[in-house]
């Protein structure tokens, strides 16, 4: 009597389930992928965003720190200019400690007049971003703008070198803290006009901002400045 030997392997279905489990964790494992290039993504963006944010706001307390009290400016009519001065286009400042370049040939101070303004989407100094830059926000928004030039007179043919700091950025507001006749408080312009008699040397303390970017959030310095010789004088006398 002949024996059949006896055949192993695997039955249809038992090939089926495991195609199905690898199919399974194909999937779970390209997902998985996924997910953590999208995390990676993310965190490179964030960690760009802050860094970014880290060096506006230290560039701005630099240049509050550094302001030249007692250094009005001309303009390009002969008039002088406070060396402090908040119009509605933008916060004017003299600093010091512009570094001399010794790859330049060139005498000049090291004081430097230096701007802060915030100019709309769509305008010369904010042009729209690029393809790949673009920016998913459907409202309007601003960039900052640091504008400096290279001497603080202004004959008429001096031109602002202007610099994008940031964008987006959704406002960006100054107040001064200041002592007027022994009272002190906060005022939202600078000078102080309108509230000053003739003989009455405002004396700036410090000055605070608040910028609102693009994300949401909100950073806000109160930085103490230098004090004025005159003003300094003034409250010494009283």
């Amino acid at each position: 009597m002949i024996k059949r030997a006896c055949q192993s392997g695997f039955t249809l279905i038992e090939l089926l389930i495991a195609m199905a489990i690898s199919a399974i964790l194909a999937v779970g494992t390209f997902y998985l992928v996924q997910a953590s290039r999208l995390t990676q993504d993310t965190l490179v963006v964030q960690n760009e965003y802050y860094s970014q944010l880290t060096r506006v706001v230290r560039t701005m307390v630099n240049d509050l720190h550094q302001w030249v009290p007692d250094r009005p400016v001309r303009d390009p009519f002969g008039d002088y200019q406070e060396a402090m001065l908040l119009d509605l286009d933008a916060l004017y400042l003299t600093r010091n400690g512009w570094t001399l370049s010794r790859f330049v040939d060139m005498e000049r101070s090291t004081l430097q007049r230096v701007s802060y303004q915030l100019a709309e989407q769509g305008s010369e100094l904010c042009p729209e971003p690029n393809e790949g830059q673009q920016i998913q926000r459907s409202e309007r928004y601003f960039c900052l703008i640091r504008s400096q030039r290279q001497h603080l007179d202004d004959d008429g043919r001096l031109e602002w070198q202007h610099q994008m700091m940031m964008r987006p950025v959704q406002s960006l507001q100054w107040q001064f803290f200041a002592e007027i006749e022994g009272q002190r408080s906060w005022l939202n312009t600078w000078p102080a006009e309108g509230l000053l008699n003739d003989d009455t040397v405002p004396r700036l303390l410090a000055v605070r901002f608040e910028l609102q970017t693009g994300e949401d959030d909100s950073v806000s310095r109160t930085v103490r400045v230098p004090q004025s010789r005159q003003a300094s004088e003034a409250s010494d006398e009283n």
